[in-house]
């Protein structure tokens, strides 16, 4: 691990050393409030302070300490209350210049001395107010949204949800639907997923992140997006982490439900959308039979293609449920949630696909297309989650909670799309070459975790607490099917179809199937003890996880003769393997993407957490990382690299500097170091058949490491309002790119991974202003990314003698998928007085690089997007109220460019082009998504 700069080593300690002056002047009072029977520490205590005519009252943190700093010489009086416990004792003193009194207040249950009346008080975990508090007191940099936000937000879905955090952008799939987040520009790989601070592995078929938009947000009760790690967390994220708070067992009774339905506007008569039946042929014959088995035609279902049927306006829908109560004098806590979205949307989609190789003329890198195709797609997303927990209070000392998650997606999506060939030449001489293609996929995702916790606390100063935990995630496509065929027409001088020959006609039938299970356990041993009159908390602990990883990919080719009978019969063309190895699993050639993966990873820390001075902590230590990754593969024992390993250990440090400039005010400063491991199908030497290329695997890849600074300014005034201000610094070291590399002649090409040998850098300014007037409301957020990374790129230009030439030039470009400039701004409308809440809210997202190019100049990037959103809740009755989200308002597009002047293509390649709308870039790709509507009703007791 690479040390971190000489010049944040010395803006710490110019950091501290302010802090160390500023503090020797001030009077303060250090007071800690806690239960005097368990000896808790009790947040949200109200402590009221008078001096002389001045009252002033404030609450304690999570520690249950507040520090009163400021206050004026001479005597006070001091006294705290709790909802459901006894007054404390009043407190009287005097205080001289520049002294700091230690006062720890023990409060007693009410209900002692109260026989006949009981006082219970509720705390709303799932209010702005609540996670105001957690952001303040929190012992790291983040950001929070409530439940009570998230419920009002526009969005059905965490991915969505998470691109109103200030930072954070989100990667979208092709029907719109959020999909990875990106946190302060970096790509989805540089950040990780926690569901109540535990690590759950991923469903994607090739890489560790988790598809955020599997996870319905109603079942949150917050959302963290923690920006700075601490020892004590899993260390391999640099970009953030996401921690998704699940709903917890309430202090008393709860009931919600909720029900909606809604509809896309892109789907019409003239535009409906595509449905069809998932195949009931769920294995490959492969699967079933052996990879010796010889399959036939009749092996395969083409039920997928032949059902396909369309909807004009498909309606959404959504249906939520939680309820949760205590029993067993409080004791036992359960909750249970569950919802169900049932979601259809869509996508109309033109994409420009550039030759491996440009040209040198008319300009240097002049980009070449070899397709122009024009596709729509139709999805339908099935979300199932559901989630309970049971926790149970054994006595004052110890406490037991087991958690249980399952989360569930079925995607249908149906893509029927025109490839426009070549430059409309063929060799059978006609003028227009069109592959007409319809493909049916439907991609099953499962998530489910299992987390038994302990706490326990085993004397005054020693707590242990435990995680034993088993989480599974997989992710099935059961018979991808595709069929397409050639439509080469001949044109008469006014363009229009004299003749038609259909042939060339294709079918694939491709599963794919991948698991990722761990089994892992954490443990943490939490010491207070007092050193030189001030209280540090030291904490040690660790984790061990074992990973099993088994992905298999396989595809089926088979071709028909010429053939007219697309729209008519399908089951009459005559189809055959294109060879024997077609039929047989074991000279499949996928089969070398079958793999198998063993990783191990193990992980201890010491941290410690104390009050430098009244008004400055300290937490601080270091974290030390080891991995051990294995793969096999079913390739051939002749393949190179069939099997491979890896282990590599890092050692991480952190500090975390909080100074309190008020009781609402704080100053943070943190510097930690973290990683990012490669995607187990990323290291594995695969080769599959996307979108638009061929990927293929990099066994070399190495992990990534970086050094991370922040500094933060918060102010917390109340309720919901808050600012903050702070920059971020970040180096990282052996970064994974996705490079086009050309393979073979200039129209073949593939992406792979590869680590830059150089360093790349990354910095940038947040602030966030939340401000309510009344009952009107602004929030405001936004983000200036800066990343720089320096590659060599081939530049082809001509020169007037020696002719086609190449050369490579230093070229500094952005890391992959970082904007420059991120912003949110919502107009917010809450009035209890007549129940009704409002909001409207607008995303920017700056223009980010897409994908990076091995040539100069050639990169693909995203134009700037923006999105215009609205929703409501109305009280229709005391317990019942009716709500609506509309997204996407502006019909907002996403486009994809080459920073090359359109108008400067040679002619010859000027049919591809279309409509083009930026004079000095060329439209590539282009998808419009169109806006969606929801609405229903909402019921709570």
């Amino acid at each position: 691990m690479k040390h971190p700069y000489l010049f944040y080593k010395l803006l710490l300690f110019l950091f501290v050393g302010m802090l160390f002056t500023t503090s020797l002047s001030a009077q303060t009072l250090d007071v800690k409030v806690k239960d005097s029977k368990s000896d808790e520490p009790m947040m949200g205590a109200s402590i009221t302070l008078v001096q002389g005519k001045s009252t002033k009252t404030v609450s304690t943190n999570l520690q249950g300490k507040f520090l009163l700093d400021h206050m004026r010489l001479g005597a006070y009086k001091l006294w705290v209350n709790f909802v459901g416990y006894k007054q404390s004792e009043v407190f009287e003193g005097t205080l001289s210049s520049g002294q700091t009194r230690f006062i720890v207040v023990n409060l007693q249950d009410a209900s002692i001395e109260m026989n006949e009346t009981n006082i219970v008080g509720h705390s709303n975990k799932e209010s702005d107010h609540s996670a105001r508090g957690l952001e303040k007191n929190a012992p790291m940099i983040q950001n929070i949204l409530s439940a009570n936000t998230i419920q009002l937000l526009p969005d059905v879905t965490v991915a969505n949800a998470l691109q109103r955090v200030s930072g954070v952008t989100i990667q979208r799939s092709a029907s719109g639907e959020g999909r990875y987040a990106i946190i302060r520009g970096m790509d989805q790989r540089y950040n990780t997923t926690l569901v109540n601070g535990i690590k759950i592995p991923s469903p994607d078929n090739k890489y560790r992140f988790v598809p955020m938009d599997v996870f319905p947000s109603e079942m949150l009760e917050r959302l963290e997006v923690i920006k700075a790690l601490t020892p004590a967390m899993e260390g391999d994220a640099i970009g953030g982490a996401m921690n998704l708070v699940m709903k917890s067992a309430p202090d008393r009774f709860t009931f919600s439900a909720n029900v909606s339905g809604g509809l896309s506007t892109l789907f019409s008569d003239s535009r409906p959308f595509v449905h069809f039946k998932g195949s009931p042929v769920n294995n490959s014959p492969a699967a079933v039979n052996g990879n010796s088995y010889a399959a036939t035609y009749q092996d395969f279902n083409n039920k997928a293609l032949n059902s396909q049927k369309n909807l004009s306006a498909p309606m959404s829908s959504t249906a939520g449920l939680t309820i949760g109560d205590r029993f067993l004098k409080g004791k036992l806590g359960v909750i249970v949630s569950a919802s169900y979205q049932n979601i259809y949307r869509g996508s109309d989609f033109k994409q420009l696909t550039p030759n491996a190789q440009p040209s040198a003329i008319p300009l240097p890198n002049s980009p070449q297309f070899s397709d122009a195709y024009e596709r729509t797609y139709s999805t339908q997303t099935q979300r199932l989650g559901i989630h309970n927990k049971i926790d149970y209070v054994i006595d004052e000392n110890n406490k037991l909670s087991l958690y249980n998650l399952y989360i569930h997606q079925n995607e249908f999506e149906s893509r029927y799309g025109a490839d426009t060939l070549g430059l409309g030449l063929n060799s059978t001489g006609l003028s227009k070459q069109i592959t007409l293609a319809s493909r049916s996929t439907l991609t099953k995702q499962n998530i489910y975790n299992t987390t038994l916790h302990g706490d326990h606390r085993l004397n005054d100063k020693l707590r242990f607490n435990w995680d034993a935990v088993y989480s599974i995630a997989s992710r099935h496509m059961p018979d991808r099917t595709e069929f397409s065929y050639d439509a080469n027409q001949a044109l008469d001088n006014n363009h229009q179809v004299i003749n038609e020959i259909d042939n060339n006609t294709k079918l694939t039938h491709h599963w794919e199937n991948n698991t990722d299970k761990d089994i892992a356990g954490y443990g943490n041993l939490i010491f207070n003890h007092n050193i030189a009159g001030r209280d540090v908390e030291f904490s040690i602990g660790g984790l061990y996880r074992h990973k099993n990883r088994q992905a298999d990919y396989i595809t089926y080719s088979l071709s028909g003769g010429k053939s007219t009978l697309f729209n008519d019969n399908f089951n009459t063309i005559p189809f055959a393997f294109n060879s024997p190895a077609d039929a047989i699993g074991s000279n499949n050639p996928d089969l070398q993407n079958n793999y198998k993966v063993t990783e191990d990873d193990n992980a201890e820390y010491l941290q410690f957490r104390f009050n430098l001075f009244p008004k400055l902590q300290v937490l601080g230590g270091v974290r030390v990382e080891n991995t051990r990754m294995s793969y096999e593969t079913e390739s051939p024992v002749t393949v190179t690299e069939r099997a491979g390993s890896v282990s590599y250990t890092d050692v991480l440090p952190s500090l975390h500097l909080k100074y309190a400039l008020t009781d609402n005010q704080n100053l943070r400063a943190s510097y930690f170091a973290s990683i990012s491991r490669p995607g187990f199908g990323e290291q594995v030497p695969y080769r599959t058949d996307d979108e638009s290329y061929i990927t293929v695997g990099n066994p070399h890849l190495k992990h990534i490491t970086a050094d991370n600074a922040d500094i933060r300014y918060e102010l917390f005034p109340g309720g919901s309002d808050q600012l903050l201000v702070g920059s971020f610094y970040k180096k990282i070291y052996n970064p994974i790119e996705y490079f086009v590399v050309r393979d073979g002649g200039p129209s073949t090409q593939v992406i792979k991974p590869q680590n830059d040998p150089g360093a790349a850098t990354n910095f940038g300014f947040e602030a966030l202003v939340t401000k309510f007037f009344g009952e009107i409301g602004f929030s405001l957020n936004y983000t200036y990314t800066h990343s720089r990374i320096t590659t060599s790129k081939l530049l082809y230009f001509n020169d007037p003698v020696l002719g086609l030439q190449q050369s490579l030039v230093d070229e500094t470009r952005p890391l992959q998928g970082q904007a420059n400039n991120v912003g949110n701004a919502s107009v917010l409308f809450k009035s209890g007085r007549i129940g009704l809440d409002l909001q409207l809210a607008f995303v920017y997202t700056g223009e980010r690089l897409f994908q990076v190019s091995p040539y100069y100049g050639l990169d693909f990037y995203q134009q700037a997007y923006s999105q215009l959103d609205f929703s409501f809740e109305k009280t229709l009755f005391k317990r019942l109220s009716f709500y609506g989200k509309i997204n996407n308002i502006t019909n907002a597009a996403g486009k994809l460019y080459l920073k090359f002047p359109h108008g400067s293509i040679d002619a010859k390649q000027q049919q591809f082009l279309g409509k083009q709308d930026i004079s000095d870039q060329t439209l590539v790709q282009s998808n419009y998504y169109k806006t969606m509507f929801l609405g229903g009703f909402r019921y709570k007791f």
